[in-house]
């Protein structure tokens, strides 16, 4: 005859069940709320990736490559070499990332025109907008009437500038770095490209009154330098000048090569704009 089990044996047993079923449920609502914070997270990074600040179309909170375009307009540039430049200059930014800075300032031989023109980051075009949940036409919009509306604006001003008596290269050059705070910070890539003839001729000093390096360095120029181009991409659009009483080359070219050197840039990269 089978014996009975019991009770006291049946109550234990669901016990045991009742407590596994309780790990059960702590387990899962562990789960849920690990996948709500989660959510949570992306969510505020995805709101915060999402603000822009209206004035430079940066989004917030996110680290911005940076390019700086400096245009020697103490002479004038001819037309057909704007051409060429606006065609560069619009390779270069269908090239750059989502909210790379490019910041546009002029030579010229009044400081009082030194420093940006125009900064602002390059936003979403209509192409790269998500359909599910951003608006393809308001975003395309604000890509050609906010970014290359106003940079296509930015040029023809400076083309319209007048003859000057001075290029101060150098100095135009500081100032458009130090008015762009994001240049050259820490782990963001930073160019810096120049359009000029790189023909300094200014007070601290110049190729016409045939000084180099050498009198750079007599002058103390050395050492007042900020070395503030470290690790900085250097690219020169070098514009063509017809002239009979122009500065030897070999001059101007060694010149710069020290200069770059010792602001710890990486080595100039330089193209002709060419005039023909």
């Amino acid at each position: 005859m089978a014996r009975r089990r019991s009770s006291r044996g049946r109550r234990s047993k669901r016990k045991q069940r009742g407590g596994g079923s309780e790990w059960g449920w702590y387990l899962a609502i562990g789960l849920c709320l690990a996948i709500a914070v989660g959510i949570g997270i992306a969510a505020s990074r995805l709101i915060s990736a999402s603000q822009i600040d209206e004035a430079t179309l940066c989004h917030l909170g996110v680290q911005h490559d940076t390019t700086l375009i400096l245009l020697d307009v103490t002479d004038p540039v001819n037309a057909t070499q704007q051409a060429r430049l606006e065609a560069f200059i619009n390779r270069e930014i269908a090239a750059s990332p989502v909210d790379t800075m490019l910041a546009v300032g002029i030579v010229s031989e009044f400081a009082d025109n030194w420093g940006q023109m125009f900064a602002k980051c390059k936003p979403k075009s209509g192409d790269e907008a998500n359909a599910i949940y951003e608006n393809p036409a308001f975003i395309m919009a604000r890509y050609q009437e906010e970014f290359i509306d106003q940079v296509a604006s930015t040029l023809a001003t400076a083309f319209a500038g007048d003859t000057e008596n001075q290029s101060p290269i150098m100095e135009a050059m500081q100032a458009l770095v130090a008015d762009v705070p994001e240049f050259g910070t820490s782990g963001s890539q930073a160019k810096l490209i120049i359009v000029s003839d790189m023909i300094q001729h200014s007070d601290t000093l110049s190729f016409f009154r045939g000084q180099d390096w050498a009198d750079f360095v007599d002058s103390g120029g050395d050492r007042r330098l900020a070395r503030n181009l470290q690790g900085v991409d250097i690219e020169i659009l070098r514009i063509t000048r017809a002239a009979d009483n122009l500065p030897d080359r070999a001059t101007i070219d060694g010149f710069w090569s020290r200069y770059f050197d010792l602001q710890g840039s990486n080595a100039p990269v330089v193209r002709s704009l060419g005039d023909l």
